[in-house]
């Protein structure tokens, strides 16, 4: 099994983070079969922009949360304000 690149895997981590953050202050249950297609849309948003400026990963991160947002109206929660990409860490805010 090859390592997966470091970049890929910050994205995920951060993708990860997000997912927690926001599933658990969002104003309504998320299904479990959704998980893995945020997770993974989060990531592939959030993977670009490692290695460029925190904002670039805190919109991409929001943009991801405001589509799956709109084709879920029943659901809502907090955005990223702020990513700490060395130790992979997220603050979320309403």
């Amino acid at each position: 099994m090859p390592d997966t690149p470091e970049a890929d895997q910050i994205a995920r981590d951060i993708a990860e983070n997000v997912y927690a953050a926001y599933a658990h202050q969002a104003t309504s249950a998320i299904h479990p079969s959704n998980e893995q297609v945020i997770l993974t849309r989060l990531a592939e948003a959030i993977r670009p922009a490692i290695g460029g400026s925190t904002e670039d990963i805190v919109a991409a991160s929001n943009t991801v949360l405001d589509d799956w947002e709109t084709n879920n109206p029943d659901v809502r929660g907090p955005r990223v304000v702020t990513v700490m990409p060395a130790d992979r860490s997220v603050s979320m805010g309403f």
